[in-house]
C-alpha cells in the first residue's frame, strides 16, 4: 500500500512541488534583473526631471507626460502583452521586450526636445509591457507554491534596488552629462538579459491559447488614456474645464464599450467574474494606490529637494537612496506578517504605514525629519506590495498566469500613471500653474502634493481592510487558493475537485 501511495502522489499535485526547477533561483536572478531595468529608469529619469526642465524649457505638464507616457503605454499594453505572452511564449515575449527596451533607450539618449523624448519613452512603455508580466508568469510557473510569496518578495524588492539605485546614478550622470545620459545606464542590464536569458529562462505557454482582441485592446487602451490626460489637463486648465470634462468623458464612453464587447467576447481580455470577487478587487485596490501614491510622492521629493532645499541632482538622489533599504526590510517581513494576518493584514498594516511615512513628509521641511518618513514608506510598501501580488495570482489557474500577471502589472502601472497626474496637477495649481519653470515657494505646494499622495494611500486602506480576508484556520482553504473557485461558473456553486486515490 506503501508502494501505492507513492505512486499516486508522485502523479499529483505534490510532485510538482517535490521536483522544483533546479535553476530556477537563476531564473529568478534573470527576471528580478528585467524589472530592475523597467523600474530603474523610471527613478532615473525622476531625478533628472529638474535639469530637463532648465535644458529643455519644459513645464510641469510637459515633464508629466514624459512620465506618464511611458507608464500610460505600458498599462494600456499589459493586458495584450498578457495575451500574446500565454499564447506565442513567455520568455520569447520577455527577450523580444527587453530588446525593443535597449532600443527605445537610445533614441530616448539622443532626443533634442520634449515630443522625441516622450514619443521615446512611448516605444519604452510598449517594451516594458512585453517584459513585465513574462517576468511574474514564469516566476509563477517554476516555484512551487511554498516558496512562491518568498520568490515574489524577492521580485518585488528588485523595484526598491531600482528606485535606490537609479537617483544616485541618475544624479550623478545628470550633474556631470546632462540629462540625456540617464537612458544610457538601461543597455548593460538590457545586454545581461538577453544573454543569460538564452540560457536560463524556461520556455512556457497556454496550452490552449486565448484568441487575439485588437478591438478590445484599443478600447481598453483609449480608456486609460482619456483618464490619465483629463488628469494632466486639470493642472492648467482645471478639472471642470471642457478640455479635461471631454477626456474624462471620452475615457467614460470608451471604457463601457470595451465593456460591452470583452463581455460579448468568446474570450475576453478581462475575466468579469474575476472583477466581481470582492477579494480581487481588493488586492488589486491596493496595488494601484500604493503605487500612484508613491509615484506622486516621489515626483514631488525629487523637485522639493532640488527646487527648494537646493541639492544638487546627485545629492538628491542619495538623499532618496533609503527609501531602498526600507523596501527590502519591510518584503523580508511580508511573508511572515501575511502567514499569521493574512491578506487583510498585511496590505492593511503596510499601507498605513506607507500613508503615515508621506504624512511624515509633508510635516518636516528639512531633510533629518523627512528620512524619518522614507523610511516609513519604504517599510509600509515593501510589507504590502508581496501579499497583495501573491493574493491576485492565486484566483487564477497557472495556465492564465501571463493574462493575470499583466492584469496585476496593468493596475500598478495605472496607480504609477494617475499618481503623478493627480499629486502633479496638485503641484502644479499651487505652484502657480504648470508652466512655472522653478517655482518659488515649493515648500507649500510640496506640501499639499504629499498630502494628497498620502490621501490616495489611506483610501487603500480602507479599501483592503474590507474586501481582503483576513488569517486563515488550520484546515480551511484559504479563499481563492489555486483559482479552482475563480474558474467556476457563476452560480455553479465550488468547483468540482479532482479526485484523489484512497490513502491506507
Amino acid at each position: 500500500m506503501r508502494e501505492m501511495q507513492e505512486t499516486d502522489e508522485a502523479r499529483g499535485p505534490a510532485a510538482a512541488e517535490e521536483r522544483p526547477d533546479p535553476r530556477r533561483w537563476w531564473v529568478l536572478g534573470v527576471l528580478s534583473l528585467a524589472l530592475f531595468v523597467i523600474v530603474l529608469n523610471n527613478s532615473l529619469l525622476n531625478v533628472a526631471l529638474p535639469s530637463m526642465r532648465r535644458d529643455l524649457g519644459a513645464s510641469i505638464g510637459e515633464t508629466q507626460w514624459v512620465v506618464d507616457s511611458y507608464a500610460l503605454v505600458l498599462a494600456a499594453g499589459l493586458l495584450t502583452a498578457g495575451t500574446l505572452s500565454d499564447r506565442y511564449g513567455r520568455k520569447r515575449a520577455t527577450m523580444l521586450g527587453m530588446a525593443l527596451y535597449g532600443g527605445g533607450s537610445l533614441i530616448a539618449l539622443t532626443a533634442q526636445g520634449t515630443g522625441q523624448l516622450i514619443a521615446a519613452r512611448a516605444v519604452m512603455g510598449v517594451a516594458a509591457a512585453m517584459v513585465m508580466p513574462g517576468t511574474l508568469s514564469i516566476l509563477v510557473d517554476v516555484f512551487p507554491e511554498r516558496e512562491r510569496p518568498r520568490a515574489i518578495a524577492v521580485w518585488g524588492s528588485t523595484s526598491a534596488l531600482g528606485v535606490a539605485v537609479g537617483p544616485v546614478i541618475g544624479g550623478a550622470l545628470a550633474a556631470q552629462l546632462g540629462w540625456g545620459s540617464v537612458f544610457l545606464v538601461n543597455l548593460l542590464p538590457v545586454v545581461v538579459v538577453l544573454t543569460a536569458g538564452v540560457f536560463l529562462l524556461p520556455e512556457s505557454a497556454a496550452k490552449v491559447p486565448r484568441p487575439m482582441d485588437p478591438v478590445g485592446a484599443v478600447l481598453g487602451g483609449a480608456a486609460m488614456a482619456g483618464v490619465v490626460f483629463g488628469a494632466i489637463q486639470a493642472s492648467s486648465q482645471g478639472w471642470t474645464s471642457p478640455t479635461v470634462l471631454g477626456g474624462f468623458g471620452a475615457a467614460l464612453v470608451a471604457g463601457g464599450a470595451f465593456t460591452v464587447w470583452e463581455r460579448r467576447h468568446p474570450s475576453p481580455m478581462v475575466d468579469f467574474a474575476l472583477l466581481r470577487r470582492p477579494v480581487f478587487l481588493g488586492a488589486s485596490a491596493g496595488i494601484t494606490l500604493l503605487f500612484s501614491g508613491v509615484a506622486g510622492t516621489l515626483f514631488v521629493l525629487t523637485q522639493y529637494l532640488q527646487f527648494h532645499l537646493g541639492y544638487s541632482p546627485l545629492r538628491a538622489g542619495l538623499a532618496i537612496a533609503p527609501v531602498a533599504v526600507a523596501v527590502g526590510i519591510g518584503s523580508s517581513v511580508s511573508p511572515w506578517l501575511a502567514r499569521r494576518t493574512g491578506p487583510r493584514g498585511g496590505v492593511t498594516t503596510g499601507l498605513a504605514v506607507a500613508a503615515a511615512g508621506i504624512l511624515t513628509l509633508a510635516a518636516n521641511g528639512a531633510y533629518p525629519g523627512m528620512l524619518i518618513g522614507l523610511a516609513l514608506l519604504g517599510i509600509g510598501a515593501g510589507v504590502a506590495l508581496s501579499p497583495a501580488t501573491d493574493t491576485v495570482l492565486r484566483l487564477v489557474p497557472p495556465e492564465r498566469a501571463g493574462n493575470a500577471s499583466a492584469l496585476n502589472d496593468t493596475m500598478l502601472e495605472l496607480g504609477n500613471a494617475m499618481g503623478v497626474a493627480v499629486v502633479g496637477s496638485v503641484l502644479a495649481q499651487r505652484a502657480g500653474g504648470p508652466h512655472t519653470a522653478a517655482p518659488s515657494d515649493f515648500g507649500s505646494s510640496a506640501a499639499a502634493g504629499f498630502g494628497a499622495a498620502a490621501a490616495i494611500v489611506a483610501t487603500g486602506v480602507v479599501l483592503a481592510c474590507v474586501l481582503l480576508p483576513g488569517a486563515t484556520r488550520p484546515g480551511r482553504r484559504e479563499p481563492g487558493h489555486g483559482g479552482a473557485e475563480a474558474d467556476a461558473p457563476e452560480g455553479s456553486g465550488p468547483a468540482t475537485r479532482r479526485p484523489t486515490a484512497p490513502r491506507s
